[in-house]
């Protein structure tokens, strides 16, 4: 019975552990990829992220997963938000992941040492529509 229970409980801890840290969501990592292009955060400009954002993947994403984060990246480039300046900031301050992005692409860094852009970790605050309701 000791054994078992002492079984179970390893079991149990084991399904509390936390995963490895995984990549962020494709269409996440997009949205982001646009939006240090569209703050400001380097040197990078849109069209440029467009057009080499693949040198910055890695072999983390699958080829589908690639090709359709394009059009996250298009969409996080032109974003226009009455809450941008937040958005913007909070970006441009995950300093390290933005040097992953930018590093790759040979833009002006963030003085940080990369690290990976996980899921856990990589914060987009939403955007607020400007007159939202269209009434005034």
């Amino acid at each position: 019975m000791r054994h078992v229970a002492a079984a179970l409980l390893v079991c149990l801890l084991a399904a509390c552990a936390v995963p490895p840290d995984q990549p962020a969501y494709y269409a996440r990592m997009g949205r982001f990829m646009g939006l240090i292009a569209n703050c400001g955060c380097s040197d990078i400009s849109s069209e440029r992220m467009l057009a080499e954002y693949g040198k910055a993947l890695g072999d983390r994403y699958t080829a589908a997963e690639a090709a359709a984060m394009k059009g996250y990246i298009d969409l996080g480039a032109g974003e226009t938000w009455e809450n941008q300046i937040q958005i913007c900031a909070e970006v441009c301050a995950q300093r390290c992941m933005v040097q992953s992005v930018v590093e790759p692409l040979g833009g002006r860094g963030t003085g940080e040492k990369a690290c990976l852009v996980t899921e856990r970790d990589l914060h987009l605050t939403d955007g607020n529509h400007i007159n939202p309701g269209g009434d005034n």
